[in-house]
């Protein structure tokens, strides 16, 4: 069974800011409740394949959240709860909704072993930064900290002078929006599914993630995606298995599942099921000219998830005759 290992906001739920951009009719299931305001979203179209997908695969949450944090996903809850969750960056590993002790004792002891104190980062962390750019702490169940900083405050040559210090100390600091991370280096999402995939003995990984916090989980699976648009895409991350969604925002949660869905499907070296994305580039087609084509294809050769279209390699063929003859299979499986 495939593994998919992927961060939670901005990457398959989301706040309610991200629902206001969007110019297509969509509805709407609320996946978090905080003191009775609706705190985050997902697609009903994406809930749908996400459902699929966790029928298909070995999926795991993994999140920068705290453990409390994390429960407050009802997604994951009762009935719900999956195999494997990380939570705190990779501090902590949940395994049916318990904590890994095997890990839980190995963080403890590189931390112990590798890193300053966070007193020692706090008085570092004064001296590199007026006090009106870090505006109020906030701790992560004790493994680390970060700030709500004023973004239009931000002093970046201040801001990577403080990094390179932290980089020897054993920590790693992180600007991500308006919070800054101060995170021990021994705690990150890529040493965390390493371990579950190592536990799991799976050789086939897929990931997707949003932020420079998610580059050890993306770096250490076999396939990785990210949303049109997300701080990844923007900044162009030399990481050559990182694919990009077509949609961004809200909408880029169906576009990712649907082409999870599709890879845990697929024969990977002759696919069958292909999304619209990777059937237009194998026959060097527009988007736009497979969805005009759309009322050609044999009955069920093609179907609409959302925004995205998921075809068969036979309904091509049929409508647009052979894929262009230069495609390897190499090329199959890394536009997929």
């Amino acid at each position: 069974m495939m593994l998919f290992v992927s961060d939670l906001d901005r990457t398959i739920i989301f706040s309610s800011r991200f629902m206001q951009s969007v110019q297509e009719e969509r509805s709407y299931q609320v996946v978090e409740v905080v003191n009775g305001t609706h705190r985050s979203f997902i697609t009903e179209t994406a809930l749908h394949l996400l459902n699929k997908v966790r029928s298909s695969v070995m999926f795991v949450p993994v999140t920068t959240r705290t453990r409390e944090q994390y429960e407050r996903i009802q997604l994951f809850q009762g009935n719900g709860i999956p195999p494997y969750a990380v939570v705190g960056n990779g501090a902590t590993i949940l395994r049916n909704g318990k904590v890994d002790q095997e890990w839980h004792h190995h963080i403890v002891r590189r931390c112990s072993q590798e890193c300053v104190s966070r007193e020692a980062v706090r008085d570092k962390l004064k001296e590199s930064f007026p006090k009106d750019w870090l505006k109020e702490e906030r701790d992560a169940d004790g493994w680390f900290f970060y700030y709500i900083v004023d973004q239009e405050k931000t002093d970046y040559e201040a801001l990577y002078s403080f990094q390179k210090w932290c980089s020897t100390q054993g920590w790693k600091a992180t600007l991500h929006g308006r919070k800054f991370y101060l995170i021990p280096t021994p705690i990150n999402k890529g040493d965390a599914v390493t371990y579950i995939q190592e536990k799991e003995g799976q050789t086939f990984s897929v990931s997707a993630g949003d932020s420079l916090l998610d580059l050890p989980m993306l770096k250490a699976t076999t396939i990785a995606y990210t949303a049109k648009e997300s701080d990844l895409d923007v900044s162009k991350e030399d990481l050559p298995t990182l694919r990009v969604t077509e949609k961004g925002g809200i909408l880029s949660a169906e576009s990712l599942l649907l082409e999870v869905l599709l890879l845990s499907s697929s024969n990977l070296d002759k696919p069958e099921i292909l999304s619209s994305k990777a059937a237009c580039t194998l026959w060097g087609i527009d988007s736009s000219t497979l969805r005009k084509r759309k009322g050609d294809f044999p009955p069920g050769t093609i179907r609409k998830f959302g925004s995205s279209y998921a075809v068969t390699v036979s309904g091509m063929k049929a409508v647009f005759g052979s894929p262009l003859p230069s495609t390897s299979s190499i090329e199959r499986r890394v536009t997929l």
